[in-house]
């Protein structure tokens, strides 16, 4: 994963290189760890699944020819998810992330904006500049990335206009993370040329991470709650965003007035309190909601396990990778 992680730093060093110095250091304190310009494997691990996932499956699925294509658009895609971090950090207001404070909290919400507004523009660029796609390739790229960003902005609005309901539907829900999420795995295929093998990959490990990553923030919000030190999602969740655990609940409880009514009570407020948190979890932990949440993830991986089985890896290499991930 390294030689494939330099090439992508290369590329987004080159990209921002010729910017104002000033706005050049906002950029990199974002997108790059300390003071060096590389990606670090855990950065790209713990918070850009798709692309950890897609670096470690390139060598099997790719050739030579195809491989400048592939790096390309999972650097803009980099780009682009950091600048939609800077944007979604100023609205959950969270001060810090990963072990350092937020861009906005560092130099304010107007330049986090620009900045955030900057890298869109950067991920664009990214692609267009790269002189060893053909027009081709160039045009269709772009043309999937463009897709990709109209979904997530389609999403982000569902999100907003359903964390200010009362009651949802589970398969709004769904949607939205579909579009925000899911999507961004469907990308990364196109970049393959459409395997059919590596779309049908990408888009369960996509469901697996998305199912895992928001049950562990809906239970770790709990466990924060002595320091305050909340993640991004965390955060999110405190200001109404209803992710898939509480969907299930909405879902498992539409028909029960009471619940209808305390679920109301609970996101009618401005933002929801660790009580109401609490609440939410041990709903979910004392009933049957839990164990179908669970039954779909062994679906999932029971499936992703038939496609591994299929694939030509006799060392593992692609699930050794996903158990890293903790996918598998």
């Amino acid at each position: 994963m390294k030689e494939h992680l330099s090439k992508i730093s290369n590329i987004i060093e080159e990209t921002i290189k010729d910017i104002d110095h000033g706005l050049i250091d906002m950029l990199s304190y974002q997108l790059f760890d300390s003071n060096t310009t590389m990606l670090s494997e855990s950065n790209i691990m713990d918070n850009h699944n798709e692309i950890a996932c897609s670096l470690s499956i390139i060598s099997f699925f790719n050739d030579e020819k195809n491989y400048s294509k592939v790096i390309t658009g999972l650097s803009a895609l980099y780009l682009f998810k950091t600048g939609l971090t800077i944007h979604d950090e100023i609205g959950s207001g969270t001060p810090n992330s990963n072990g350092k404070d937020t861009l906005w909290w560092k130099w304010g919400p107007a330049q986090a904006i620009n900045a955030g507004d900057c890298l869109y523009s950067l991920s664009k660029i990214t692609i267009i500049q790269n002189e060893l796609l053909e027009t081709n390739d160039t045009l269709t790229v772009l043309r999937n990335f463009d897709n990709l960003i109209l979904n997530i902005f389609k999403g982000k609005y569902l999100e907003l206009q359903n964390s200010e309901q009362y009651k949802i539907e589970f398969n709004t829900v769904k949607n939205i993370y579909d579009l925000k999420e899911i999507e961004m795995y469907k990308f990364v295929s196109t970049l393959f040329n459409d395997n059919i093998q590596i779309s049908n990959l990408l888009k369960i490990v996509g469901e697996i991470n998305l199912y895992n990553k928001h049950l562990n923030a809906f239970d770790n919000l709990l466990t924060n709650n002595a320091n305050q030190n909340f993640t991004k999602l965390e955060n999110e969740i405190l200001n109404k965003k209803k992710i898939l655990p509480i969907a299930y609940i909405f879902d498992e409880y539409k028909n029960s007035l009471d619940y209808v009514k305390k679920l109301g009570t609970i996101y009618m407020k401005r933002m929801l309190e660790l009580d109401d948190v609490k609440f939410l979890n041990e709903t979910f932990y004392s009933s049957e909601i839990h164990k179908n949440y669970d039954n779909y993830l062994t679906k999932q991986k029971n499936e992703l396990k038939n496609i591994l089985n299929s694939l030509n890896d006799p060392n593992k290499k692609i699930e050794k990778v996903l158990e890293e991930l903790s996918i598998l």
